[in-house]
This record gives C-alpha cells, structure tokens and sequence, in this order.
C-alpha cells in the first residue's frame, strides 16, 4: 500500500516537472534562472521524499512503529575509596585560599604590637567593617557611636575619642592618651574542641 502510494506521488512530481520545463520555455528565462530554479525545485522534492519515508518508513506492515533497537549504555563503577574528611586536608587548611601564592604571610613584628599593653581594651560599640588600601590612601569603615551606620577614616581622625594612628591589613590601631588598642577586621576564630570532633 505504501508503494502505491509513492509512486503516485513521484508520478505526479515528474509530471510536475514536465509542466515546469513547459513554463521555462514560454517564460524565456535565461539558463543560469532556470538552472537556480531546477536546483531549488530538486532540493524541495528531495526533502518531500525524504519527509515521506520517515513518516512511512518506521512503520511496519502491520501498521505499528517499530521500537528502536537502542538500549542504554550501562555505568559500571569501580571500587572506590571512602571521602577523606575535610580535617584530613592539612595542606589547604594551613594555606590562605584568596592568597596570590596561597603560603601562610608571615607575621611581621611591629613597633604598635611591642606598644600594646595586654589591658588596652578596645572601646565598645566599635567595629570595623572594611579596609581599604592603596598607593594613595588607607582609609576603614568603622562603626561608632558618632557613626552608627559607619563611616570612612583615615589615619588621624577621631572616632569615640580615639585616634585612629594606623591601618593594617587586618587591624586598626587607636590610641587615646598613652593607651593603644587595635580592633581587628575579622575576629579570632576560637578555638576548636578536639574531643568533640568527629574521628
């Protein structure tokens, strides 16, 4: 049934070409236009023939899609060791992530630290947001209580009767009178409890 069908069909394109090579010759069109017409119509039929079989090529005399033959691959997976946890990873935790060289920077002496006495308490109700460095300026973001959605200083201003004397990478150093305390970016983790970790 299907072949009858396709050759009815490829009858009427072949007539249909005759009828088209009929039109060229009254139209008068010149070769190099009929050649492009002739590749165009060639390229329509061909795409109509192919479009015909895979519509009447998958199904079967029965009338029924035939089922692919395909079946998916199967995944076959060695044995693997057990995840190491993350505390095991000495060699990332003992390195900066966000470092160019990613090695621990060393902790340089400075002349404050020497100045620092254990009982200079930072003031309350000061914090430091952010701190920005560059060739031209150090400048933090502090949090007072002159300031409580915070403010830009520089080495020199006053916060809470402080005067910030110098801005670190991680720290802001204050002095008042011949009290100096530091406020810290970031604050010291504390220490991890060993007998509550897991083994």
């Amino acid at each position: 049934m299907t072949r009858d069908i396709l050759q009815k069909l490829v009858a009427e394109m072949v007539g249909q070409t005759a009828r088209l090579a009929a039109l060229l010759k009254q139209a008068r069109l010149s070769p190099l236009s009929a050649i492009i017409l002739a590749l165009l119509f060639a390229t329509t039929l061909m795409a109509g023939l192919f479009a015909l079989s895979g519509i009447f090529g998958s199904i079967g005399l029965d009338g029924e899609v035939a089922a692919p033959d395909w079946k998916p691959p199967t995944l076959t997976i060695g044995d693997l060791d057990p995840p190491k946890l993350a505390s095991a990873d000495v060699e990332t935790l003992s390195r900066p992530i966000f470092s160019r060289s990613r090695r621990p920077s060393p902790r340089a002496k400075t002349p404050v630290e020497a100045d620092l006495s254990p009982n200079a308490i930072a003031p309350g109700g000061l914090t430091v947001s952010a701190i920005v460095q560059n060739s031209q300026a150090h400048q933090a973001y502090v949090v007072s209580q002159d300031a409580p959605e915070g403010a830009w200083r520089k080495v020199g201003d006053t916060v809470d009767s402080w005067t910030i004397s110098r801005i670190d990478r991680h720290e802001v150093i204050l002095k008042s009178g011949e009290q100096t305390a530091s406020i810290k970016l970031y604050p010291d983790p504390p220490p991890i409890d060993n007998a509550g970790a897991l083994p």
